[in-house]
């Protein structure tokens, strides 16, 4: 069947349905970069903005794939949803679908698409494509690549239709509802151990003053507390209506019962760490996800967010953003490269890409698996219904 590909960003889509023999006439995407890496790959030349595309210009074709915009609807981003302008992309994609008319479509975003403004973005969407003739779920479908036995912790809602006449949708296949406890693939898998790079000089810093404190604690029997740890609160006093005590009580007091419980043993590595020139910011909030059994920083896969360093196991990623926040392999000491990232989203090593855009581009990106899990269901039950 042909396919079009809006909101194109590499190409999952267009990896996933070409894989299961569909043929692409049509891709679209505002990312100028997007658009070259996705003609090197697939030799087809993505037009601009849709908005600007007339509609009676797109070719035929069966299957309406996009990944449309997730930022007006993520958690990441400040969930404006249809106030946002590029929410409204969603009824430019109704518009191309009761002009065409295609068999089925196939949309991803977001999990937090199925709960924005109180579930009402859910029945917007709901409501418009059934409006135009499509049987839909009820509730968008809600898949985690974990149950692709990806190693990636990436939660997304997809939402597949199929238009009336071809008859009611079958039942979606039941997936377990924990997949990490089937998870046969981790991150190892996907690492590549000739990389030889190194960590940012800042990272480096982290990194020392993060594994003296672990080694801190367990030279001294001390477990690693589960709770976030903010070292900026262990001796800072607070006024009693300090809007962020108020706020954040509870971690604020567990951390300097914590600090006061262990100040002798505490306050010269603080003092120490705190000399470190770079050692500043996000990166003085600390959390460990990691159990008992792991000894340091090279023992884990750990992450300088916003929020700050979380370390866990090294089995799965968290979900890959479009923000500068990639995952540190603690045993080799580096960030994930490119295109260990891009294994993470089911994408081939033959696939061609621009460094310098590449991990924006990856954490925008579908995940391959899951959307040829779905193309294959979608079609594939029909066919064999028919």
């Amino acid at each position: 069947m042909k396919f079009i590909d809006l909101f194109c960003g590499i190409g999952g889509f267009h990896q996933a349905l070409s894989q299961s023999g569909h043929e692409c006439v049509f891709a679209s995407d505002i990312d100028e970069s997007c658009r070259r890496v996705y003609a090197s790959n697939y030799g087809l030349i993505p037009k601009g903005d849709i908005c600007e595309v007339s509609i009676e210009n797109i070719p035929e074709f069966d299957i309406l794939c996009g990944g449309f915009p997730c930022q007006p609807f993520s958690k990441a981003g400040f969930q404006k949803g249809f106030d946002d302008t590029r929410g409204h992309l969603f009824f430019k994609i109704c518009e191309i679908i009761e002009y065409h008319k295609p068999k089925y479509i196939i949309l991803e975003n977001v999990r937090n698409l199925k709960t924005h403004d109180d579930g009402n973005t859910w029945k917007v969407i709901h409501e418009n494509i059934g409006n135009l003739g499509y049987y839909t779920y009820d509730e968008p479908i809600v898949l985690n690549t974990l149950h692709f036995n990806v190693p990636q912790n990436r939660e997304r809602v997809v939402i597949l239709c199929q238009r009336n006449d071809l008859g009611v949708l079958e039942k979606f296949p039941e997936l377990p509802k924990n997949p990490k406890k089937y998870l046969t693939t981790f991150v190892d898998s996907v690492i590549n151990s000739d990389d030889n790079s190194r960590l940012s000089p800042k990272n480096e810093i982290v990194e020392k003053v993060w594994d003296r404190f672990i080694k801190l604690l367990k030279t001294n029997n001390i477990r690693i507390p589960k709770f976030p740890i903010w070292t900026d609160c262990w001796d800072k006093e607070f006024e009693p209506d300090d809007t962020f005590y108020l706020k954040y009580t509870s971690w604020i007091d567990k951390n300097k019962e914590f600090f006061k419980a262990h100040k002798s043993l505490l306050s010269p590595w603080l003092f120490e760490s705190r000399s470190e020139p770079l050692w500043l910011g996000a990166v003085r909030k600390f959390e460990w996800q990691a159990g008992d059994e792991k000894n340091g920083m090279n023992e884990v896969l750990w992450t300088p967010r916003s929020s700050g360093v979380r370390c866990k196991k090294i089995d799965y990623i968290p979900t890959l953003v479009a923000m500068n926040t990639c995952p540190i392999y603690g045993p080799l000491r580096r960030t994930l490269n490119a295109r260990e990232l891009l294994r993470l989203q089911s994408f081939p090593d033959t696939f061609e890409y621009e460094e310098k855009s590449i991990f924006k581009q990856v954490g925008n990106a579908v995940n391959v698996k899951m959307i040829q899990f779905c193309v294959d269901f979608l079609t594939k039950s029909n066919l064999l219904k028919n």
